[in-house]
């Protein structure tokens, strides 16, 4: 007589061959196969493996002052180590954003003739994009983040971080405490 196992019961059959035998009642027409006992201690009964050592977890994280009038959040960043100011903490904003007076002062360009379409208050309009090499925020660094340039924000704004920064950490606001926690 040939006996069909379902897919959950074949593929604990396999698993618990590697480890240790068990048994399987009769499959019956009421019932279904199933296991009656679950071992999964090795086979091989001497001394454990000694554990294998990690790098330290680094977990440290960074909590950036904020500035603003309450509606708008403002953090000190510094953009390749050469242009430093305050900018706008956006989370609607898909990307990084550089004013033009900004882009100028790092030297960058488009990449290639590539714009990208951006949504903004007064419709749909087409950025230029480019990477900057690192976006600082106190201790919080990040290297190659892309960022579109154009003039959403007024001086002494020299921009706006956006989700494409925010997202490679945790992030929360404490406004009481008046500070942006960033985690890896």
């Amino acid at each position: 007589m040939r006996r069909r196992f379902s897919g959950p019961v074949i593929a604990a059959v396999v698993l618990l061959v590697e480890t240790t035998p068990v048994a399987l009642s009769e499959p019956s027409v009421a019932q279904p196969a199933r296991l009656e006992r679950v071992s999964v201690a090795p086979l091989d009964h001497s001394s454990p493996p000694a554990p294998r050592e990690r790098a330290p977890i680094r977990a440290e994280g960074h909590d950036i002052p904020l500035s603003g009038d309450g509606k708008h959040l403002i953090v000190d960043g510094t953009l390749n180590g050469m242009v430093s100011g305050p900018m706008l903490i956006d989370t609607g904003a898909s990307y990084c954003v550089l004013t033009r007076g900004t882009a100028e002062k790092l030297g960058l360009q488009r990449r290639g003739e590539r714009t990208i379409p951006v949504a903004t208050a007064n419709g749909q309009v087409d950025a230029d994009l480019v990477e900057i090499d690192a976006v600082q925020l106190r201790g919080a660094r990040l290297s190659g983040v892309d960022a579109v340039i154009m003039d959403a924000v007024e001086p002494p704004l020299i921009g706006i971080i956006g989700l494409n920064f925010l997202a490679r950490y945790r992030f929360s606001v404490d406004l009481a405490e008046g500070t942006l926690r960033l985690e890896p």
